[in-house]
C-alpha cells in the first residue's frame, strides 16, 4: 500500500490542548507510515519545529496590530495553503479549531477528502459566535467527509445528516513519558490543578474551597487572567510549567483537581491519570474516561461543597485514594497515543477506500 499523504491544517495563536494533542498524534502517525503534512500560521510553527522527521509548512503570520487585517492575512494564508496541497500532492486535510475552516473554504472539493475535527468549544461558537465564523464552520460541516469528534457528548445535538458521517475518537497520553516516578515523593495535603487560569476552569470555586481548607496547600500550575486572584496564604501560583515540570508536579500531589465547567476531552487529565494520581473531576470532558469511584472522583460542576467533600475525604481515606491511584495509571494505558493513532489510521484508511468506490 502506498504511502498516505494527510495534511493537518491548525491555525491558533497559542499552546494549549488541541495543539498539544495533533503534536502527538502527528508523531504517532509518522511511526504508521503516513506522511504527515503540518500546515500551520507562522506564530503556531515555533511550537513543533523540534519534532523529527517532520514536513513542516509555515502559510504565513494570522494576527497583526492592524485594525481590520484578518481578511488580507486569512487570504494569504490560503493562497499559500492551496499551493502546498497541490506541490505536495496531499489526498486528506483535517482541520482543527475553527480559524482553520476560514482559508479551507471550499478549497478541497473534487481534489481530495476533508476530515473536520471537533475539539470541544467548535459547536458552542457555532451557536453563540459572530456570522462569518458560523458561516464558515457551517460550511465545514456541509463538504466535510468525515467528521472527527474527541467525545460523544458534544455530539449529542448535531442534526442527524452530520451524526451519520461522525466517529469519535479521543485523545491520547504519551504514558511512557507521564508515568508515576519513585523518585518523587508524593507531599502531603497538596491539592493540584493544571490548565488555564480562568473561569471555565473552575478557579473560583477552587479558591473558595482553599479558603475553607487552610490546612491544605493549593498548587496552581498554568496562566490567564485570573491568576491575580490566587493570594490566600495557602495558595501558590506556580506559573507556566513545562512537560516535565509537569511530571514532577503530577507526582508530587496529593491529589489533582479540574473542576471545568465543561471540557472536550482533557489532556490534563489524562496526564494525572498516567502519572498514577486520584483525579476529581466534573462530568463534562471527563466522564467518558473517569468511572466515578474506581479510578476517580466526579462531582457537578460549580458545586463548592461537592469539590470540598471529594477533597476531604481523599486526603483523609488514604486506602481509598490508593485504590483510585492503581486503577488510574491501569486506566491511562488504554489512551496511549499509539493506540489513538491506531484508531486514526484505521478511519482514514476506510474514508479513503469508500471515497475511490465512488
Amino acid at each position: 500500500m502506498k504511502k498516505l499523504k494527510m495534511g493537518i491544517l491548525i491555525l491558533s495563536n497559542c499552546w494549549a490542548g488541541a495543539e498539544n494533542a495533533f503534536y502527538n498524534l502527528s508523531k504517532n502517525l509518522i511511526n504508521n507510515k503516513i506522511e504527515v503534512h503540518l500546515l500551520l500560521n507562522n506564530e503556531m510553527a515555533r511550537y513543533y519545529k523540534k519534532m523529527p522527521k517532520l514536513n513542516l509548512h509555515e502559510l504565513g503570520s494570522l494576527y497583526s496590530k492592524k485594525k481590520y487585517s484578518w481578511p488580507i492575512l486569512f487570504y494569504k494564508i490560503r493562497k499559500n495553503l492551496k499551493r502546498i496541497l497541490k506541490e505536495k500532492g496531499i489526498e486528506v486535510i483535517l482541520l482543527v479549531l475553527m480559524d482553520a475552516t476560514i482559508p479551507s473554504y471550499n478549497l478541497y472539493q473534487k481534489k481530495g477528502l476533508t476530515i473536520l475535527t471537533l475539539r470541544g468549544e467548535e459547536l458552542r461558537s457555532y451557536s453563540n459566535g459572530k456570522f462569518l465564523n458560523r458561516f464558515f464552520f457551517k460550511k465545514a460541516l456541509d463538504n466535510s467527509d468525515l467528521i472527527l469528534s474527541v467525545n460523544k457528548w458534544q455530539i449529542q445535538n448535531l442534526p442527524e445528516e452530520y451524526k451519520k458521517k461522525t466517529v469519535v475518537i479521543p485523545n491520547g497520553v504519551d504514558s511512557n513519558v507521564f508515568k508515576p516516578l519513585r523518585s518523587i515523593k508524593q507531599r502531603k495535603n497538596v491539592v493540584l490543578f493544571v490548565g488555564r487560569l480562568i473561569e471555565l476552569k473552575g478557579i473560583r470555586e477552587i479558591l473558595s474551597v482553599a479558603k475553607q481548607l487552610p490546612l491544605y496547600e493549593f498548587w496552581f500550575a498554568g496562566q490567564g487572567p485570573l491568576a491575580d486572584l490566587i493570594s490566600l496564604s495557602n495558595t501558590k501560583n506556580l506559573g507556566f510549567k513545562n512537560q516535565e515540570e509537569l511530571i514532577r508536579l503530577y507526582n508530587q500531589a496529593t491529589v489533582c483537581i479540574l473542576p471545568s465547567y465543561r471540557e472536550g476531552f482533557s489532556n490534563a487529565g489524562l496526564e494525572v491519570t498516567a502519572c498514577g494520581k486520584a483525579l476529581i473531576c466534573t462530568p463534562l470532558g471527563f466522564s467518558e474516561y473517569i468511572e466515578d469511584g474506581k479510578d476517580g472522583m466526579i462531582i457537578p460542576a460549580k458545586d463548592k461543597k461537592a469539590l470540598k467533600d471529594a477533597i476531604v475525604e481523599l486526603m483523609e481515606n488514604p486506602k481509598k485514594r490508593k485504590g483510585l491511584e492503581r486503577n488510574a495509571r491501569k486506566k491511562a494505558l488504554r489512551y496511549s497515543w499509539d493506540k489513538i493513532a491506531r484508531q486514526y489510521l484505521k478511519v482514514l484508511k476506510e474514508v479513503v477506500k469508500n471515497e475511490n468506490k465512488n
